[in-house]
């Protein structure tokens, strides 16, 4: 990433624009630059202040848009630059964005966990 880290997120997103910019061979390996939107999926021993911070940590270093799903607390931490963390705690969430149209059914994901 730009600030010199290395991270890969549980999940990503890249640009038709972003896709273009790179080789046939660059597609064929792990891609070395910051995706337009990015899900981290927190797992019982990640520690929310660590995934917190890693969301960050993607949107300041170019991501468009970040998902921190969270199956402990049944919510969705959206993040985007320049804006305030939002919490997402309904049936579904909607993309914006890079992802403008595409709409996660959270009930289909929350029931893939057995937390309690």
């Amino acid at each position: 990433m730009p600030d010199g880290s290395s991270k890969s997120p549980d999940a990503a997103y890249i640009t038709a624009e972003q896709a273009a910019q790179r080789t046939v061979e660059d597609l064929k390996h792990f891609l070395r630059f910051v995706p337009a939107f990015v899900v981290e999926l927190r797992s019982p021993s990640d520690r929310l202040d660590k995934s917190m911070v890693k969301m960050e940590q993607w949107i300041e270093n170019g991501a468009q848009l970040g998902w921190l799903v969270d199956p402990i607390e049944k919510a969705v931490l959206i993040y985007q630059p320049g804006q305030e963390v939002k919490r997402a705690l309904g049936k579904t969430v909607s993309g914006t964005g890079p992802i403008a149209g595409f709409t996660l059914d959270l009930d289909e994901v929350w029931s893939c966990y057995d937390l309690d």
